[in-house]
């Protein structure tokens, strides 16, 4: 039996009454995503390793070497200034949304794994924005390849690393193709405004979480890497209340004009236990999560504008 609801005619006082009804809860360009986390793994390996079988992939040597690159030149589109409605923002962070990660073989367990988080495109010629600690090579692998996959699945090569920098955990990257729908960068931001996230916590695709800007903070100051004489910087942080998780990492945080103001970097836990320090002893512990970002400014410090 077909139990998929269509149409329904009811006759009310002889006359005939259509209601139709949606046979799904979302609307029609809302995908839906599989929650079965390991049988969506199982199609990305299998496409991941057809790309590393049949693709000139950038060597983990050439990686290593490229992730000292200071900065690049883009042309970057410029801030959006016209507020959206959250499902617009979302539109949009889901047009530039990318994964970005490792396919490789493990050297403990000689199986081929894929570790993926997050990146948004930047420039529509396929520069992507990501975390550094997402492009780094995991310190379990043989052999393997970098790779960037859409929401359609459709898995692109990485090229090539533009520019990177370990202490801001930001990095550039480019993948061929063109027509991409990037997401311009935005710096004017204030504690209070909206922040946005699109992402694949624990492996859950799709992720769409709304909170706000809480705070800013200075790491320590350091010279800019790999750049002799360069001046000193610190790099900036945002926390935020939105939503992510373990392989959210590099995902884009997104203002309400559909800017990205930077991008996930990680999750702290703090907690203290306020009557053990009262001298009271207690198992019920008192717990904040942080959700940092790295800023759009430290994106921003690896870009030069085109000459």
């Amino acid at each position: 039996m077909n139990t998929r609801i269509g149409a329904k005619v009811i006759v009310i006082c002889g006359s005939l009454i259509l209601l139709t009804f949606q046979s799904e809860g979302q609307s029609p360009s809302v995908p839906i995503y599989r929650q079965d986390v390991n049988s969506q793994a199982d199609g990305d390996l299998v496409r991941a390793a057809n790309l590393f079988a049949k693709s000139n992939t950038l060597t983990l040597a050439t990686i290593r070497e490229q992730l000292h690159r200071p900065s690049c030149q883009l042309d970057l589109p410029r801030p959006n200034t016209s507020k959206l409605r959250p499902r617009e923002v979302w539109e949009r962070a889901r047009a530039s949304y990318l994964r970005v990660g490792w396919f490789y073989l493990c050297t403990h367990c000689d199986q081929w794994r894929l570790n993926m988080a997050g990146g948004y495109l930047l420039t529509r010629d396929g520069a992507v924005g990501t975390g550094y600690h997402v492009v780094e090579p995991p310190r379990d692998l043989r052999e393997g390849c970098l790779i960037v996959a859409d929401d359609s699945g459709k898995i692109f090569p990485v090229s090539e690393i533009l520019a990177a920098n370990r202490d801001s955990d930001a990095c550039i990257l480019r993948i061929q193709g063109s027509g991409f729908a990037p997401l311009p960068l935005n710096t004017n931001v204030w504690p209070g405004d909206a922040a946005f996230c699109l992402s694949d916590p624990l492996g859950r695709r799709g992720y769409f979480s709304e909170g706000i800007v809480n705070r800013f903070f200075a790491l320590p100051e350091r010279r800019l890497p790999y750049t002799p004489g360069a001046p000193m910087f610190s790099p900036t942080r945002i926390n935020v209340s939105t939503d992510w998780s373990f392989g959210s990492s590099g995902a884009p945080v997104l203002d309400e004009f559909g800017n990205a103001i930077g991008h996930v970097s990680l999750l702290a836990m703090e907690g203290t236990d306020l009557k053990e320090a009262a001298g009271e002893k207690t198992a019920d512990p008192a717990t904040i999560i942080f959700h940092e970002a790295t800023s759009a400014r430290d994106i921003l410090w690896l870009v030069k504008a085109p000459k």
